[in-house]
């Protein structure tokens, strides 16, 4: 079988289209599967130009290839499908979830391994509210503000009984950043919890500055926010925050210690979100398969199974605390355990994507933290 691997690039983690292979080849091995397929691949930059990634799927078929996969957003695997109905090929997305598709219907030859972070904002939405929080002040950056997550916090929170009472966007510029318009209102009502959405150096900045918070502020993150690769660069802010995440290295499951060990045999590090969504893509296609509907397999981050009606791929949600590592002082996930009504969450979302198909939403086009300097 012949693959072609489509690999973003990013500033933010700059190793991001290595992670996504090395992921595929060691899982491939792993499988006892290394050498057996044909392995190409193309880049595709940040993946914001549909008909570049169009021309590459393109290419690729017209040189017998039988599956590619490619870290993208929903938005270009559909404009990209025509390709696959007409070639009878497979599209294989790795999907941050951090944007919503239009379709409504399931593209017959695509198939979507996604970390879930509408999921995981929703969930820990659930979290804050049962913990007692009703008013929030919503965070963000100026880059995060253009994704899904910044929807779904506010409605989540209207459906569940609370509401947003206070919005603060930081400045595109980092050298504009500043907390104080949120520091300011939290002290004043120190009821209200914070629903943040960071990722890379936008949430080492938003931590750095939100040291003053310590002390009088519950902070709920959510996906990236709480990404290992980036938690462990960033100093402990002084305080703990809760955190819904889609994997974690320091999940105790048989499947991600031999993950992490093979990964991080190439080098510490190389056991994270990317590497963990090639590895998955591999197992799905195991020796021969080009169809995943109903498919379950033994993830780094537990059962994936692959709904047949969607084309997306459903997995645990876990809930987490960001902690301080005692060793460097830096942050760390602990407490890490599955969250429970991920069901309940997971219909709610896919209301949340109908009613943004009803109305003029912008978003920004590049796959979730794929970003140039």
């Amino acid at each position: 079988m012949k693959i072609a691997l489509l690999l973003p690039r990013s500033v933010i983690y700059p190793s991001i289209s290595f992670d996504i292979m090395d992921g595929f080849k060691q899982s491939l091995k792993n499988m006892g599967l290394e050498g057996y397929h044909e392995i190409v691949s193309a880049g595709i930059g940040v993946a914001a130009k549909n008909e570049e990634i169009y021309d590459h799927c393109e290419q690729f078929l017209l040189a017998g290839t039988d599956v590619i996969i490619g870290y993208m957003n929903p938005l270009s695997a559909e404009f990209v499908h025509p390709l696959f109905e007409a070639s009878g090929k497979t599209l294989i997305v790795l999907d941050s979830g951090y944007q919503f598709p239009r379709f409504s219907e399931k593209l017959s030859n695509a198939w979507f391994i996604s970390l879930q972070g509408g999921l995981c904002t929703r969930m820990i939405t659930k979290k804050a509210i049962e913990d007692g929080f009703r008013n929030f002040a919503f965070t963000c950056s100026f880059y995060d503000a253009g994704y899904r997550p910044s929807y779904v916090y506010a409605a989540a929170t209207e459906e569940k009984g609370g509401s947003i009472v206070f919005n603060h966007i930081t400045s595109l510029k980092r050298s504009e950043f500043t907390l104080k318009p949120l520091t300011e209102f939290l002290e004043k009502e120190p009821e209200t919890a914070v629903l943040a959405t960071f990722c890379g150096d936008m949430a080492e900045d938003f931590f750095a500055g939100s040291s003053d918070m310590a002390g009088y502020c519950k902070v709920y993150g959510t996906g990236f926010t709480s990404d290992e690769t980036w938690l462990k660069k960033i100093p402990y802010p002084g305080y703990e925050w809760s955190a819904a995440v889609a994997w974690s290295r320091n999940l105790k499951t048989p499947e991600n210690e031999a993950f992490v060990t093979v990964m991080d045999g190439i080098k510490y590090g190389k056991a994270n979100l990317f590497s963990v969504l090639g590895w998955e893509a591999a197992q799905f296609i195991g020796l021969e398969n080009t169809t995943f509907g109903g498919m379950t397999i033994n993830s780094p981050r537990g059962k994936v199974y692959m709904n047949p009606d969607s084309g997306f791929s459903e997995a645990e949600v876990y809930y987490t605390i960001v902690s301080k590592d005692e060793n460097t002082g830096n942050c760390l996930l602990k407490d890490l355990h599955a969250a429970s009504g991920t069901k309940a969450e997971r219909e709610g979302l896919e209301k949340n994507i109908e009613y943004i198909r009803t109305v003029e939403a912008n978003t920004w086009l590049n796959a979730y933290a794929c970003l140039e300097s």
